[in-house]
């Protein structure tokens, strides 16, 4: 295969690309509804994501691609990630590689991730403290929407330098009523793990400070106040019990759980077979 090349949207706007990211790999490795929005609302929030220079958030999108011999662009993985400059941490929204090409590609957009989110923070001649990510809970996986086994996407951002951030992390979540807009009913969603990379030869759980500074961005980009909201501070609390500089796989517990599922398996079969 020939090799790739790196396009930031982020600083060429191509919305052509995008598009083509969309429809050829986004959708396909992100089949739940609820996990992926239709192309308009998307590139009307990329938009003004790329080109507010003023927000706090600001979007990162990089994809991976080739020219062929006839000139066509082939885009094979991407990423769109988030900067918080408030918090100087950054956040892994989506990341998705072609089918049939991850094994090569994971390494080299999840490197890109990292160099993105250090160049904005470089901007306003500050370091970039953290860069996390929201992993799917296997055990809440949902069977129709499957397109790589729950654990090997936690294996894959590990071999990459995440480590587990061992607090229950919550998505906050708002009810639809006809009152919404007087009064928003908000619950939250547990189904996720929160994952931290390796920066500056540190583990995350090195930095408890920077962890509850891009919690609160989060909260916020959400429309929330994180000072007034007790599922945040509970977080907080949370993280001053994490042991400093602990570096946990969450893999290994999936993998365990997996081994023993297979051994008992193993003995029922045995079982039936001798009775």
């Amino acid at each position: 295969m020939q090799k790739l090349i790196i396009e930031n949207i982020h600083e060429t706007y191509n919305y052509t690309l995008l598009k083509q990211v969309y429809e050829e790999i986004l959708v396909s490795c992100f089949p739940d509804p609820e996990d992926h929005l239709n192309w308009k609302t998307m590139k009307r929030m990329a938009k003004r994501g790329l080109e507010d220079e003023t927000a706090n958030e600001r979007v990162l999108i990089s994809v991976s691609k080739q020219i062929r011999e006839d000139g066509m662009v082939f885009p094979v993985a991407f990423f769109v990630g988030v900067y918080y400059r408030r918090s100087r941490t950054g956040l892994i929204s989506y990341m998705g590689m072609r089918d049939g090409c991850r094994g090569f590609s994971a390494s080299n957009i999840q490197k890109q991730v990292l160099i993105e989110m250090k160049k904005e923070a470089a901007k306003e001649k500050e370091e970039l403290r953290a860069v996390l990510s929201l992993v799917d809970l296997p055990e809440h996986a949902d069977p129709r929407y499957i397109t790589l086994p729950p654990t090997q996407r936690i294996i894959i951002m590990e071999r990459n330098g995440a480590s587990y951030i061992p607090i229950n992390f919550h998505y906050p979540m708002f009810k639809n009523s006809l009152l919404s807009f007087i009064s928003p009913k908000i619950t939250y969603k547990y189904d996720a793990a929160l994952l931290g990379y390796k920066l500056h030869g540190k583990l995350t759980t090195e930095s408890p400070e920077a962890i509850k500074d891009f919690i609160d961005d989060f909260y916020e980009s959400y429309g929330l106040d994180p000072k007034c909201d007790p599922m945040v501070e509970k977080m907080k609390r949370e993280i001053d019990f994490i042991p400093h500089g602990i570096d946990i796989k969450l893999s290994k517990r999936y993998r365990l759980k997996e081994k023993e599922k297979r051994i008992q398996n193993s003995r029922i079969v045995a079982a039936v077979c001798s009775a």
